[in-house]
């Protein structure tokens, strides 16, 4: 498969730190010399998540703390997707050519940064799992080179709405909430309806500031939901979607219904 290099700043960081893709080389280590917390700022998603949509280009920041009881001489990083990095069909280039690194003591935080425009450096297959490969050399010729370091998401923005009716409604009557899950389509760069997902029913109560689940609907082929049921009370309705390991997660604005 051809190797693409994304972007001459080029943004991608994401977490959930202890998944190995598969194929990726075991760490090689001498000495020492330790491989510590990765963190990605400004993805727009939980944790190391980075989520785009379809038009705005996104700049992140991404760090390493490496260490060795030495201090460390160098340390970079590089973010791929792919089963390895010699495989690897994209790799994000960052603005800086190797990381920056701020020693404090035997310790040193080592920063890139990325700059992301999805109409230009992404595509749907490149959703999902990308890997951190890391190679960090002490000052005592202690290293750490690994092909599988740790790993992060890149997601696509999902959207979704919600529209409960008929408004008013009268006590004991049937109330339809309808809603819509759409998700950022990197290769047409516009929004499709996400099909075939759960997404929760929520409600809140007037004066309060939490919703509470009821139940899951799934989205058809349009990405629509749709359900039914009977009311009792003025109540605030939306759909919830928690997101995958390609979508970023969705919440509808709350639509009041009165119940007379």
């Amino acid at each position: 498969m051809r190797r693409t290099t994304i972007g001459a700043a080029l943004a991608g960081a994401l977490a959930i730190a202890a998944l190995l893709v598969p194929g990726a080389q075991a760490d090689e280590v001498v000495g020492n010399a330790d491989a510590g917390a990765f963190r990605i700022t400004g993805g727009g998603g939980s944790g190391n998540d980075v989520v785009l949509g379809v038009t705005d280009s996104r700049k992140i920041t991404v760090s390493l703390t490496a260490s060795d009881d030495s201090g460390i001489d160098v340390a970079d990083f590089t973010l791929y997707h792919g089963r390895s990095l010699t495989t690897a069909d994209a790799v994000l280039k960052a603005a800086e050519t190797t990381a920056v690194c701020k020693a404090d003591g035997t310790t040193s935080v080592c920063t890139k940064h990325y700059t992301i425009d999805p109409r230009r450096d992404l595509k749907n297959s490149l959703a999902g799992i990308w890997t951190v490969a890391v190679d960090i050399r002490a000052n005592d010729g202690d290293y750490v080179k690994a092909d599988g370091h740790t790993t992060f998401f890149m997601k696509r923005y999902a959207k979704l709405t919600t529209n409960a009716s008929p408004e008013p409604v009268a006590k004991g009557g049937k109330l339809t909430v309808s809603g819509k899950l759409t998700r950022a389509n990197w290769d047409t760069h516009d929004y499709r309806g996400y099909a075939n997902q759960n997404v929760s029913l929520q409600f809140r109560r007037p004066g309060t500031d939490y919703y509470e689940p009821l139940g899951y609907v799934e989205t058809n082929t349009y990405g629509v939901a749709t359900t039914k049921g009977t009311v009792s009370a003025d109540r605030y309705w939306r759909y919830y979607f928690r997101g995958t390991m390609t979508t970023g997660a969705a919440k509808a604005p709350g639509d009041f219904v009165d119940v007379r």
